[in-house]
């Protein structure tokens, strides 16, 4: 198919897609308690496995799966090597407060797809499907095995990828629509952490409790402190992902600016606090570096915990590929606001890079370009994707240029036209991979 023809297939069978998209939307994926046969919970596994029946008896595709943690569909090459598309069918949890439709309800307003999942993951990997399907019935008859792969943790630490890598061979080439476009050559590394103090001097008794909803996903919209004499004071945010916290406006950074002037020690690590969430490239703790080729180092504070007279704060920094681990850690180390204090790892993420001028990457650069008219030059992001965890592989969409801070948040979108555009370029990359 030409590009017309190939466009003009995918608005004839969008009815279609449409339907079928919103049957995975209504699966509310979010991870929960493992039970028997599935290891993330029951609505991860039912959605992985509606996907796969989906692939087979409505497309007529080979399907399997592993363990119910990831499956996949594939059609057979030639060669016994193969190509990928890999995206999550998990996804975050989706409070009531916030939507003007039902999250786990695909809505559909003029150009627009609302719903949880519909922009990350699900939209973005069902459009891998169809592409598959088109590409089935096309006729085509590839050098490569091309497959595309649903995965069901990559919002909770992407274990599902340890059963497969250690089952099936990497691919020789492949992508996850799953962080942006053009393609993605390099991800900065991270880490998540926590600082950890005991308050030893009685300054933490004029607090309580303080909560709020807090996760490594996004930045807090809301904190709620407890005082002792009976007050209680709420700091209001807004939520975005942890990822691009510039976006939003972190309430820790609120609370931290009303309560730095504490005495004690509670007011020094208050002042911390506020330094750490103020400034959004590490300045405010001497962290602020910068590379070259991936840009700013970013810094998000998520979580604040307050008990028995310890106090802990959670961030992720993202760092560019130009700058150790160990170079970060040294520095930070040094902007401890108290004695006794610490930072512990409780997760890190080595950068990943891959060279823009392989024969992956330009033909993904070239795909992109035939589609959108756009420039196509690859990037780098902040973000975490399954592009860490198989090699050969990187990231390459979903979201196109100016589209920034839709995941994750409430009334999550996806455009009609941009998913027309998605699934043209999983197609014909897909189709471009398999006869290298």
């Amino acid at each position: 198919m030409d590009l017309n023809e190939l466009k003009n297939k995918i608005r004839e069978n969008m009815p279609l897609y449409q339907k079928l998209l919103a049957q995975i939307v209504k699966i509310p994926s979010i991870k929960g308690e493992p039970v028997k046969y599935a290891p993330f919970g029951k609505a991860p596994r039912d959605v992985l496995q509606r996907v796969l029946e989906i692939a087979e008896h409505q497309f007529g595709l080979k399907t399997k799966q592993l363990d119910n943690q990831i499956g996949w569909s594939e059609l057979s090459g030639s060669h016994s090597s193969y190509v990928a598309a890999l995206g999550h069918l998990d996804v975050v949890a989706a409070p009531i407060k916030g939507w003007e439709t039902d999250p786990f309800d695909l809505t559909i307003k003029g150009d627009y797809m609302y719903g949880r999942g519909v922009l990350d993951n699900k939209g973005p990997i069902m459009g891998a499907l169809f592409a598959l399907a088109l590409l089935k019935e096309e006729g085509v008859k590839p050098k490569q095995t091309i497959r595309v792969i649903f995965g069901t943790d990559e919002e909770s630490g992407s274990a599902d990828m340890k059963i497969y890598n250690s089952i099936e061979k990497a691919p020789s080439a492949g992508f996850t629509p799953d962080g942006k476009y053009p393609v993605v050559y390099a991800e900065r590394g991270v880490l998540r952490l926590s600082f950890i103090a005991n308050v030893t001097d009685g300054s933490d008794d004029a607090i309580s409790l303080i909560s709020g909803e807090f996760s490594p996903s996004y930045i807090p919209d809301k904190v709620v402190v407890a005082f002792s004499s009976g007050v209680i004071e709420t700091y209001i945010g807004e939520k975005s992902p942890s990822n691009a916290p510039d976006l939003g406006k972190n309430a820790l950074l609120e609370l931290a600016n009303a309560q730095r002037k504490l005495p004690g020690q509670m007011g020094k690590i208050m002042d911390w606090l506020y330094r750490a969430t103020k400034y959004p490239d590490g300045k405010g703790l001497k962290i602020n570096f910068e590379g070259e080729r991936s840009g700013k180092l970013q810094c998000s504070v998520y979580s604040l915990d307050l008990s028995n007279s310890q106090i802990q704060i959670n961030f992720s920094i993202r760092y560019p590929i130009e700058v150790t681990k160990e170079r970060l850690l040294k520095q930070l180390r040094k902007q401890l606001p108290v004695k006794n204090s610490q930072i512990i790892i409780n997760q890190e993420v080595a950068p990943l890079y891959h060279n823009p001028d392989t024969s992956m990457i330009r033909i993904m650069k070239r795909v992109y370009e035939k589609v959108t008219g756009l420039q196509g030059t690859p990037v780098t992001t902040t973000g975490i994707t399954y592009a860490r965890f198989l090699p050969n592989t990187v990231a390459f969409g979903p979201s196109f240029p100016g589209q920034r801070g839709i995941a994750h948040k409430e009334n999550e979108w996806l455009k009609v036209s941009d998913w027309e555009k998605i699934i043209m370029i999983e197609y014909l990359t897909l189709k471009n991979l398999a006869e290298e």
